[in-house]
């Protein structure tokens, strides 16, 4: 569930006019996660980002009724028209930054949706 975050092993290149770097020439500027899978390494002289690879999983839809958690009174639970659902449902992203907060605006039940299916395992 969740995974190991290792910064990018990437060295950092300052600008030929770079005070930090004409001062100490050994000095290492730290990578940053600043959302998952996306590190950013910054200094006076330029900022690098570097974006790491997702993978082959499929990203999931919140608006596919296969992810939907209705309420089981809700009278849209078992729509699966794409333009109601998207009338019907509210997407956020949700605060750990891999999933969607999902919606109803009919049942006022709201539910989690990852950003991708877990990866099979064999």
């Amino acid at each position: 569930m969740f995974r190991r975050k290792r910064a990018p092993n990437k060295p950092f290149m300052h600008a030929d006019d770079c005070k930090i770097y004409a001062a100490d020439p050994t000095v290492s500027i730290p990578w940053n996660e600043v959302e998952a899978r996306h590190w950013q390494a910054a200094c006076q002289c330029g900022v690098l980002d570097v974006y790491e690879p997702v993978g082959d999983r499929v990203r999931l839809d919140p608006l596919d009724a296969k992810t939907s958690r209705h309420m089981p009174q809700c009278e849209f639970a078992n729509e699966t028209d794409p333009a109601m659902l998207r009338v019907l449902l509210k997407v956020q992203d949700g605060r750990g930054g891999d999933y969607y907060w999902v919606s109803c605006g009919a049942c006022d039940t709201a539910w989690q949706v990852p950003f991708y299916a877990e990866a099979s395992v064999g």
